[in-house]
């Protein structure tokens, strides 16, 4: 996946989980940790209620946390019941994203999590402050460690200053993809790879940015002077 390499912890959040089940079930799978953002563990027990009892049981978060507002008490009580911590935190300063983040930054007990990088199931759709906060998350979270936004249609990073030799999944990647100077005045960009490849070009809202440009090869550099944000679009076959 674009963006994202080695270990990485699997936080989900509380939208509707509609990336392709196989596609989940490997994300799943090769997670370090799983974490479920207070209603994300209702979005969870949601996407296996057709399933058998075992089948849920084996998608089991190691962790629930947030303020617990949107957790139903059903859910909170199967959890429980399995053996799942599930703790609430009251602090409106953070978002149930950044409480789980917390849980990576402070690894559970007898467990290394310090370099491990995060892909938020669920951060862009629906609302879209909402989306607008988690992208703002990964501005903060690019400064110590990858982190990757996934939802049905697309995958988001934040790519900062520098040099950045991405390799593109194309069997679930593209052909869509985009270059969006959020946070940024403007930035300068210089790409190999793409569709239409662009050099030293200056981007800014209000003036011109790259979207519905084009993956054209696997191997994809970014070159910018200014934090940007990277998206490509993600398709994985019927849902």
């Amino acid at each position: 996946m674009a963006g994202h390499h080695g270990k990485f912890a699997l936080i989900i959040l509380n939208q509707p989980i509609l990336i392709h089940r196989t596609l989940f079930n490997n994300v799943w799978q090769n997670a370090t940790y799983r974490f479920c953002a207070d209603g994300g563990a209702n979005r969870l027990y949601d996407l296996l209620k057709t399933d058998e009892e075992r089948s849920r049981y084996e998608f089991l978060p190691d962790y629930i946390r947030g303020d617990l507002d949107s957790l139903r008490d059903s859910v909170k009580n199967y959890y429980q019941s399995k053996g799942v911590p599930v703790e609430g935190v009251d602090d409106e300063y953070s978002t149930d994203f950044m409480k789980c983040v917390e849980l990576v930054r402070a690894p559970l007990e007898g467990r290394r999590a310090s370099n491990l990088g995060i892909i938020a199931l669920g951060g862009t759709g629906g609302r879209f402050d909402q989306s607008m906060s988690s992208i703002h998350h990964l501005y903060i979270l690019n400064q110590e460690r990858q982190a990757t936004l996934v939802s049905d249609e697309s995958i988001v990073v934040v790519l900062g200053a520098g040099t950045h030799d991405i390799t593109c999944n194309l069997d679930i990647e593209g052909p869509t993809c985009g270059i969006i100077p959020v946070g940024s005045t403007e930035a300068i960009l210089t790409t190999t790879g793409l569709k239409w490849d662009i050099e030293d070009w200056k981007t800014s809202f209000g003036t011109q940015i790259s979207t519905s440009n084009a993956l054209a090869e696997s191997k994809v550099t970014i070159k910018t002077n200014a934090p940007v944000v990277w998206t490509t679009e993600l398709r994985f076959g019927e849902k």
